[in-house]
């Protein structure tokens, strides 16, 4: 009772003071850095997974077509390749179109791939190919078995080249690099293909391969 009817002798107040005072600045400053972690974690960007790859060529051998076709290979000497290459890669990717692929590449003589654009196309898949005048009738082109399938394909009228060398798959995923549709690029040259599904890039090749598609428009040719 004698505490609690008598003052505290003022050193013990002033110990007091300066405890209470320091446990206040120690409790603000944990809520304060509370706070701030707390922001920070809701605040941060979520991450999405890496939705491009790369692929680069050459290849060191060409990869065998039913291999590549039909997973299986039943001739006993075959001298492609049975595994997973740059090329096949490529392919499994175009495969994958369920709605329409459209193609603008310089040059088509990779027999590998037009038969990977003849099964899309007699699969259902709406198939378009640009591609330059001067190469359609190069040894090799498989331009005109496309049109024989019933394949469309237009292509340039100038004495510069359409020197493009993408495809748009869905419009939702798009293939682009230095690789042309060639056995030389596939089995020769240093190339590179990028695919990606960000789709503003996908958005902007689409929109030059419809304007394009218009400009060389046989119709609209006087």
């Amino acid at each position: 009772m004698a505490a609690l009817l008598f003052p505290l002798p003022s050193l013990e107040c002033s110990r007091i003071l300066r405890i209470s005072l320091i446990v206040a600045v120690l409790a603000h400053s944990t809520y304060v850095i509370y706070k701030s972690l707390k922001g920070s974690v809701q605040t941060a960007p979520k991450k999405t997974p890496n939705s491009s790859q790369v692929l680069f060529f050459p290849d060191k051998n060409l990869v065998c077509k039913q291999f590549l076709f039909e997973g299986e290979c039943n001739r006993r000497r075959c001298q492609f390749a049975h595994e997973e290459t740059s090329l096949s890669k490529l392919i499994s990717v175009l495969l994958k179109a369920t709605e329409s692929l459209d193609v603008c590449v310089f040059t088509i003589n990779c027999r590998e791939l037009a038969d990977a654009v003849v099964k899309l196309h007699n699969d259902g898949v709406v198939v378009r190919v640009l591609t330059d005048d001067e190469q359609m009738g190069t040894s090799g082109s498989q331009i005109e078995k496309f049109r024989r399938e019933g394949i469309l394909v237009r292509h340039d009228l100038s004495s510069f080249f359409m020197h493009h060398k993408f495809a748009v798959i869905d419009r939702k995923q798009l293939v682009n690099g230095s690789f042309n549709w060639t056995r030389q690029a596939v089995t020769g040259n240093r190339e590179n293909v990028v695919i990606t599904s960000d789709q503003r890039v996908v958005n902007d090749f689409s929109e030059e391969f419809e304007r394009l598609w218009e400009e060389y428009d046989p119709s609209q040719r006087s």
